[in-house]
């Protein structure tokens, strides 16, 4: 069975891994089984390990000796794993111009393939196709060559028929609950890559081998309902309130509420018993107040959710019993709640009934579409590693299909994305909460602090914020085709700062002017990230090869590291202009 695919402005699809000696992974998530390069068994001449390779934007791969990455070029294919049909698989991957290959995963073959040069107007473009005739969404989640990209893929090849579980490119859902017919019932679960064309590199190759055993149990389980004049919000608050039953129970179920007054709280109290000592993964999905602890330690925060939304942890667990309560607090939304558990190579396992988790409400998304001209959008951002929401951002899709987002009180670049623009449900619907914006596309996420900053020295830490005293925002002037140029004064100096797509589609130019007349040393901060490599003259890969930066090789800028972290800056002085291209 082959399954083509041309995602967008460029393919990618797929999965990975490998035989040989296996090493547990020392990464955040030590629920892989890493893949090291340099133990893979059996590889073909025209397969090497490198330390890191660089790849050029337009041609041309450089390699340094090492061995954290594999690097492929046409010949033989390389196995990268067997006896693996249910399988989680997750790897980084960089394609160079015009690179061309076959990821075989247990008889299902995706194709990795570089047309970044294709044009992405509108996002009108063909979408991956998997046999027979299921179209992928039209979504631009690849990256240009010589960038590094994440793919995590769910395959359940074990069953019949075959189902392609998710795939996520770049952090993107691009795909999930595919059914793959016709995978021949003798597959024996190996990964292959084929180059065809071109240079392909992988690296941080992790997996997990999915099994369907139960992990976990509940015993000594018993409930104390309360009633409530009013919603109620916190755990601690059930002491004010009036005990209305209490018992034992069978199962952990919500179905003791039913026909019971609208407001109230629950705590469920019992014991997690475990099969083996290991790592766990605990989801809590409720609609209403919710709350987990375990061995009398907080493990799941309290907090008001919707049905569908889900709130996860990892947790070491020894084997046998571990005392629990769970608290549930009745508010507006439909009410009802789910715990699951999961070991590293389980899915989850439902803890409660199926009853107690109704289906949550079917919720259209509202996706803002671009057309002929920019559409702007004032919304709520908040990043994943950060706990708050940035309140004045202003987000722009063009027709070019280059977007992003920039934080008005701060002058700063939060995130760019190809594609289609925006999912404005969370804007909204009904009453608009949480007021965010999401992004269609794969984000990615620039350093989002100002953008120009006074420094007493050059080795200055750079300004995570900037009070709005220093900068203050003027507003934005439209251009003739309805592109936003943003206006600031920061401690007396005028900045303005446009982002307007090249024609080709390929980049997002910056151009910013400033007029610094003061006397102390000014700076403009370009790009930030754990490394900063050149990789040609004027082109900058910033992030560990996340993104280019590029701009005038007679423009003086510096290479900087400070707190551990690679910042590319530039003096300002009297009057200045600064040009420079995002590309991705």
């Amino acid at each position: 069975m082959h399954i083509p695919s041309n995602l967008i402005s460029r393919l990618l699809l797929a999965g990975l891994i490998v035989t040989g000696t296996l090493a547990r992974s020392q990464s955040t998530d030590e629920s892989l089984t890493r893949v090291m390069p340099d133990q893979v068994s059996g590889k073909p001449a025209n397969w090497k390990t490198a330390g890191n390779v660089r790849i050029g934007l337009e041609s041309g791969s450089k390699s340094e000796s090492g061995n954290t990455v594999l690097v492929g070029t046409p010949g033989q294919p390389i196995t990268l794993l067997t006896g693996s049909k249910d399988v989680h698989l997750l790897m980084d991957v960089m394609l160079s111009p015009g690179a061309d290959a076959n990821l075989t995963v247990s008889g299902a073959t995706i194709r990795l393939a570089d047309n970044w040069g294709q044009s992405t107007v509108n996002s009108q473009t063909t979408g991956a196709v998997l046999t027979p005739r299921t179209e992928l969404p039209s979504r631009s989640v690849g990256k240009a060559p010589g960038l590094w990209q994440r793919i995590d893929l769910s395959l359940e090849a074990g069953k019949n028929p075959a189902v392609l579980a998710q795939l996520k490119i770049n952090g993107v859902l691009v795909q999930e609950n595919v059914v793959l017919p016709g995978l021949p019932a003798s597959a024996t679960g190996s990964v292959m890559l084929d180059v065809k064309a071109g240079t392909v590199a992988v690296r941080n190759i992790g997996y997990q081998l999915i099994s369907e055993r139960q992990v976990a149990r509940l015993s000594n389980l018993r409930y104390q309902f309360y009633e409530a004049k009013t919603e109620t919000t916190e755990p601690a608050a059930i002491k004010n309130l009036k005990l209305f039953k209490e018992d034992t129970l069978n199962a952990l179920t919500y179905e003791i509420a039913y026909g019971q007054p609208r407001w109230h709280a629950i705590l469920y109290t019992g014991n997690l018993i475990v099969d083996k000592t290991g790592t766990y993964t605990l989801t809590l999905q409720h609609g209403g107040f919710g709350s987990l602890e375990i061995d009398q330690k907080p493990v799941l925060a309290n907090s008001r959710m919707d049905l569908g939304e889900l709130k996860s942890t990892r947790l070491n667990l020894t084997a046998g019993a571990h005392p629990f309560t769970l608290f549930f607090g009745r508010s507006w939304p439909r009410p009802g709640f789910g715990l699951f558990i999961a070991a590293p190579d389980t899915k989850p396992q439902a803890l409660h009934t199926a009853s107690s988790l109704p289906e949550p409400d079917p919720v259209g998304a509202i996706n803002v579409a671009v057309q002929n001209e920019p559409v702007l959008i004032r919304s709520f951002i908040q990043l994943p590693d950060e706990n708050r929401k940035r309140t004045h951002c202003l987000s722009v899709g063009t027709p070019s299909g280059l977007n992003y987002t920039v934080d008005l009180n701060q002058n700063a670049l939060v995130q760019v994305w190809k594609g289609a623009f925006a999912d404005a449900t969370q804007m909204w619907y009904e009453r608009g909460e949480p007021q965010l914006l999401e992004p269609l596309g794969a984000p990615i996420r620039t350093a989002p602090q100002p953008l120009v900053a006074q420094l007493s020295n050059a080795q200055q830490a750079w300004p995570d914020s900037l009070s709005d005293t220093d900068l203050r925002y003027g507003g934005y002037k439209l251009d003739q085709q309805g592109n936003p140029t943003m206006r600031y004064t920061y401690r007396g100096t005028a900045i303005t700062d446009a982002l307007i797509p090249n024609a080709d589609g390929k980049s997002l130019n910056r151009t910013v002017t400033v007029n610094n007349a003061g006397n102390e040393p000014l700076y403009c901060r370009l790009a930030s990230g754990k490394a900063i490599d050149e990789v040609g003259k004027g082109l900058y890969a910033i992030d560990d090869h996340s993104y280019y930066v590029r701009l005038d090789p007679k423009q003086k800028v510096s290479v900087r590291t400070v707190n551990g972290k690679q910042e590319l800056v530039m003096p300002l002085k009297g009057a200045q202009t600064i040009n420079y291209a995002l590309i991705w």
